[in-house]
């Protein structure tokens, strides 16, 4: 998905996946179908900034599809919740105990 937000291009294509998460919890459904179907993934533009592409289904507040630019504070709060500690510390470096 291709988006100008604020006069700034984001592109799913071209920037750097770093997170996922849906809340599919294992259900073996078609996301298109389910009404309540809700994913979010954290991109990192060669820029240095975040943002989040979001798709969801019509009981959702992402219906369709949706950009959503973030910063990095925003997308630390979003990996701590969606990614692994692995996942967290490839991008951020380790984390203090």
């Amino acid at each position: 998905m291709k988006k100008i937000i604020g006069g700034k291009k984001y592109d799913t294509e071209t920037a750097k996946e770093l997170g996922h998460k849906d809340n599919i919890n294992g259900r073996d459904i078609i996301a298109c179908n389910d009404m309540n179907y809700q994913e979010s993934t954290l991109y990192l533009k060669k820029t240095g900034e975040f943002f989040l592409h979001r798709n969801g289904g019509a009981n959702t507040p992402y219906y369709d599809e949706a950009i959503e630019p973030i910063t990095e504070d925003e997308a630390k709060r979003w990996a701590e919740n969606a990614m692994t500690v692995e996942e967290y510390e490839a991008i951020w470096g380790e984390v203090e105990e």
